[in-house]
């Protein structure tokens, strides 16, 4: 009778054991996942913060001014003057 009831409580206990081991996987699985996930928001709002800085802080292109166009002088040909350049 004892010898039964000993194995009854190996087998429930070894049960018990593979859930917990499960949930524990389980529970060590998921905190890998948020920490990656803080990593990669880090990284990101980090490159963003540096990509925006740059364009802030860039130095402003003054406007050129439109350089007049010369003109080519044209060459008769055949059928009339070339087009102009612009």
């Amino acid at each position: 009778m004892r010898a039964l009831i000993i194995i009854i409580f190996l087998s429930i206990s070894s049960i018990g054991n593979a859930q917990f081991l499960d949930k524990l996987g389980k529970s060590a699985e998921r905190a890998a996942e948020r920490t990656v996930e803080r990593r990669v928001e880090r990284e990101t709002v980090k490159s963003t913060d540096r990509a925006l800085d740059s364009v802030v802080e860039a130095p402003k292109a003054k406007k050129k001014k439109k350089a007049k166009k010369k003109k080519k002088k044209s060459s008769n040909n055949i059928i009339g003057n070339d087009p102009e350049v612009e």
